[in-house]
């Protein structure tokens, strides 16, 4: 896997976590930090180590993920044990 992330979410519109606030799995909370910009070590090879020379696949992100000049996909969450009562419970998702 490319861009190596710690959790995958099946399901819902194709990035629909742009708009996530909080998340909570279990009684475990989680609040978004933003985005994931995302840079060249997604055009590696794991394997040798050698950049491909299509610069896929962040020139296709790049194409139409673009925000304020940084390539985003995904999010960000920090886990947030303490917040769960003072949080709106319409962005929880």
């Amino acid at each position: 896997m490319r861009f190596r992330p710690n959790l995958v979410i099946f399901g819902g519109e194709p990035y629909a976590e742009d708009g996530w606030r909080n998340l909570r799995i279990g009684n475990t909370y989680f609040s978004s930090l933003g985005g994931c910009n995302r840079c060249q070590m997604i055009n590696f090879y794991q394997q040798t180590g050698q950049v491909k020379k299509t610069n896929e696949p962040l020139a296709t992100l790049a194409s139409y993920r673009r925000v304020k000049g940084k390539i985003l996909f995904g999010i960000l969450l920090r886990y947030d044990p303490g917040n769960k009562a003072r949080l709106d419970t319409n962005s929880w998702l």
